[in-house]
């Protein structure tokens, strides 16, 4: 039997249980429950395929399980809805003294359960999912009532707790809405570069802004950073502040230097980032604009394609550079790429992992690299991390690259040639 066939029977359907868990209302009175949706994740199918995604639900499934004694009862009852991205727990009863529950001890159990998944969902998500996941989890309870059937009450219970999770995710929402609003106000982000690196040369072509949160909070993650600022619908607020905060801490970058910077499509119709304030702030930077590399993602750039066009033919007339960030990632076909004609490819960490044992992805880049070289695009790899990754993109013929293999961002433009030489 496969690992998904297992957690599939490890948690059936509904369906499958309907009468077990009416009898356990009947018996016990009162029935509690806890909801989780993971809808937010099923955008995995889309861009990378069904095994993919049913994979990583086989994995949510055995997380699920493995809750089971350390944050609910064995005895409590785990099963999925017809969507397969949602999934219910029907309690038993109290850990501890096997009594009912109140809903004080529900928002606790809540709580512990929303860490958990919080804990343990990244990991199997990443890289095809980069930022918080965002587990929805709510509670209910519904009272025996001997004048309506079981399976009504329980769909109640059902209901009530898929509301409940709505607002649990309200809730957060409004919260981190709060705190980024903060934190751009306050301009508490900290802006890193990450050395680019030609192989061949063994030397730096330029540098990676990339953009954190306050130290020791969750925002320090820039996936988790963005990723809020998308779902509070502040990505163009957080976006103009680390444009400028890039800029800014850029100053006295040596023309040798590329200055890769992410870019959202929208930037174009920043005022403060057009025509002579943008050329007062790169005159104040001391930064040419042929030094300056905008990167947009694959995703962005399609999703929004008419809008990354006007911003491609606005700041290339500039004399700006254009990238298109995460290549490869499954977000669309190469012809897409063809039709943008970006002057670097940056291929997603996702096709990088573990290249030197795939054979696809190695066909893949190789497909990729010809594109670029018929226009002229130089391809950068994202997310080195092993001397094996990095034999295996040198005899594809890739030689230009970033990652820990390399070196970690770190502050503006430190003396590390040497170790990048030494890497390459």
């Amino acid at each position: 039997m496969s690992f998904l066939n297992k957690t599939r029977k490890s948690v059936p359907q509904y369906q499958d249980v309907v009468d077990r868990v009416c009898s356990l209302l009947s018996d016990n009175r009162s029935l509690s429950a806890l909801f989780m949706n993971f809808s937010k994740i099923s955008g995995i199918e889309k861009h990378y395929g069904k095994k993919v995604y049913l994979d990583i639900m086989g994995n949510i499934r055995k997380i699920l399980s493995e809750a089971k004694g350390k944050i609910i009862r064995k005895e409590d009852i785990i099963v999925s809805t017809e969507t397969g991205d949602e999934f219910i727990i029907f309690l038993t009863k109290k850990r501890e003294d096997k009594s009912d529950f109140y809903p004080s001890d529900l928002e606790s159990l809540c709580d512990r359960m929303t860490d958990w998944l919080n804990e343990n969902i990244p990991a199997i998500t990443f890289p095809y999912f980069k930022g918080r996941p965002r587990v929805g989890v709510g509670y209910a309870i519904v009272l025996h009532n001997p004048l309506i059937r079981e399976e009504k009450l329980v769909n109640k219970l059902i209901d009530d707790a898929r509301l409940m999770a709505e607002y649990q995710g309200f809730k957060t929402m409004m919260r981190d809405k709060e705190k980024l609003q903060e934190l751009i106000i306050k301009e508490s982000i900290i802006t890193v570069f990450h050395p680019i690196v030609d192989f061949v040369k063994k030397k730096i072509i330029g540098y990676e802004a990339l953009t954190r949160g306050p130290e020791g909070t969750e925002y320090e993650s820039p996936y988790v950073l963005f990723d809020a600022a998308s779902d509070s619908e502040l990505l163009f607020e957080l976006d103009r502040l680390c444009r400028q905060k890039a800029l800014l801490n850029a100053k006295g970058l040596s023309s040798d230097y590329r200055l890769f910077m992410n870019c959202i499509p929208s930037a174009v119709h920043d005022p403060e980032f057009r025509g002579r304030y943008l050329q007062a702030l790169l005159d104040e930077v001391s930064i040419r604009p042929e030094n300056v590399v905008f990167e947009v993602t694959e995703r962005e750039a399609i999703d929004n394609y008419h809008l990354f066009r006007e911003a491609v033919e606005y700041y290339t007339d500039f004399g700006f550079s254009i990238a298109v960030d995460d290549a490869g990632a499954g977000y669309s076909s190469l012809e897409t790429i063809v039709e943008l004609k970006p002057h670097y490819i940056k291929l997603d960490i996702s096709i990088i992992r573990g290249i030197e044992k795939n054979i696809l992805k190695q066909e893949l880049i190789r497909a990729i690299k010809s594109l670029a070289d018929k226009m002229h695009s130089t391809v950068i790899a994202e997310g080195i991390e092993t001397e094996a990754e990095l034999s295996a993109l040198k005899e594809i013929g890739i030689q230009t690259g970033q990652g820990f293999l390399f070196a970690k961002p770190g502050p503006a433009f430190p003396d590390i040639n040497r170790n990048i030489i030494q890497s390459a």
